[in-house]
């Protein structure tokens, strides 16, 4: 298959990797790269001959979240067919959870809204120390709808602070708190993940599909899918408020840029 907004390709005997390729966009997440991104996780599916997939972003940024110039999330005109949409951004990201062979995200700069949902839903996270990990979109927007795995991560209480402010943490921060494995420096990070990579190809994918499924089944016996589509549910209610309505109203008269300016001046820490 071939791509116009990712990069899909094998880098080593048996790793493959997607590239998100929108680098002037920060990777911002269109309803062409979703798609494509789609194909991408049948392509390492069905091919016998990779056994790890590795996760990056282009340029600056890991991901800036979804592209809302597109009619990304939020862009729905009816709760129906908004609920629908979202319904199915959980189910894509529920088809990353469940590809039954490891999946790494390799982090830097930004990782925000939609994008915490990709790393949150492959298996193993690196970071660079610049990595920020948050949903400012929260202030105005809407919920995560899948949370992004927060709340089974990060816990609770850590999730309520950062969802109640809509403020970013830090890489450092995420490697403590549980959300990330592992944190180094940008120069070192690609060779960091290609080399933890190396190591999970040398074991059988037999036996690497049987500890995926394993550790995955306790979470989904704890309600994981249903959490998510609840979760989705509620961002479909929340893109209703007069809040959210607003926010789109200054997006569509003043433009994206300069609505997300003001609406995170009143956030910015002194």
């Amino acid at each position: 298959m071939a791509y116009e907004t990712i990069v899909y390709e094998r880098v080593e005997e048996r790793i493959a990797r997607i590239t998100l390729n929108r680098p002037e966009k920060l990777n911002a997440m269109s309803p062409k790269l979703l798609a494509e991104l789609d194909g991408a996780f049948e392509d390492f599916e069905r091919d016998a001959e990779s056994s790890v997939l590795i996760l990056r972003g282009a340029g600056r940024s890991f991901c800036a979240g979804y592209d809302l110039t597109t009619g990304g999330e939020g862009g729905r005109h009816t709760i129906t067919e908004d609920r629908w949409a979202m319904r199915r951004l959980v189910e894509r990201w529920q088809r990353l959870w469940n590809l039954p062979k490891p999946t790494i995200a390799q982090v830097h700069g930004h990782c925000l809204a939609g994008a915490t949902e990709l790393a949150g839903h492959c298996d193993i996270v690196f970071a660079a120390e610049d990595a920020e990990f948050g949903h400012p979109a929260g202030r105005t927007l809407g919920v995560i709808p899948t949370l992004s795995m927060w709340p089974y991560l990060i816990g609770m209480r850590r999730t309520k602070e950062f969802l109640f402010t809509g403020d970013s943490m830090t890489a450092a921060q995420a490697l403590e708190y549980g959300l990330i494995n592992r944190v180094c420096t940008r120069d070192r990070l690609e060779e960091e993940v290609l080399g933890y990579a190396r190591r999970v190809a040398k074991i059988s994918v037999d036996m690497l599909t049987l500890h995926k499924a394993a550790t995955n089944r306790f979470f989904e016996l704890m309600g994981v899918y249903a959490a998510e589509l609840s979760a989705a549910d509620f961002d479909a209610i929340a893109h209703q408020t007069a809040t959210a309505r607003e926010e789109m109203r200054k997006m569509r008269e003043r433009g994206l840029k300069q609505a997300l300016a003001e609406r995170n001046r009143a956030f910015a820490k002194s």
